[in-house]
């Protein structure tokens, strides 16, 4: 007997796409609420500016510069160690960068792809880095790409809401 309800189930969920799929309604709504973001100059050069912003702060330990783009509840998931949420997470990793002596020599980023959908800008892109620390002074590079979610602001800013990025590289192989 469950297992009756359980496949009934299944399909009037499957029904309910299959149909959903094809109103027209639905997917003119769906266009109409997203559109490439690098068709819209406003917003590419906004986050053009802002990663620039970035990537000199990351560069001179400008930390409150970078806390002040990130919405109060981000999340940064890096390519090298666990997520952080929020600012103060962010303000402990960045002193523990400090206590490391974490020093970058340049960080860069190149957005391939962008997106917009409601009060969200989605970007795709590369970056590049070379840092050194405490007892390694010569610099280690990397490189990879970053996916980052920004919210739009009631003010016309925008903030990062989330932040992925990963190694282009098996950095155990």
């Amino acid at each position: 007997m469950i297992g009756k309800i359980i496949s009934a189930a299944i399909i009037i969920i499957i029904v309910s796409f299959l149909f959903s799929c094809k109103n027209p309604d639905l997917r003119t709504e769906v266009k109409a609420k997203s559109e490439k973001a690098d068709d819209n100059p406003d917003i590419l050069q906004k986050i053009n500016n802002i990663n620039a912003i970035l990537g000199k702060a990351v560069r001179t330990y400008d930390y409150e510069t970078i806390i002040k783009y990130h919405t109060d509840d981000a999340i940064i998931s890096p390519g090298l160690g666990p997520s952080i949420q929020g600012k103060e997470a962010m303000r402990k990793s960045y002193t523990e960068n400090k206590k490391m002596e974490v020093v970058y020599h340049s960080f860069e980023t190149n957005n391939i792809e962008l997106w917009e959908s409601g009060d969200k800008v989605y970007e795709r892109g590369t970056y590049g880095m070379s840092y050194s620390y405490k007892g390694h002074p010569t610099p280690d590079a990397l490189y990879g790409s970053y996916f980052t979610v920004w919210q739009k602001e009631n003010d016309g800013s925008l903030k990062i809401k989330y932040l992925i990025w990963n190694l282009g590289f098996d950095p155990c192989g």
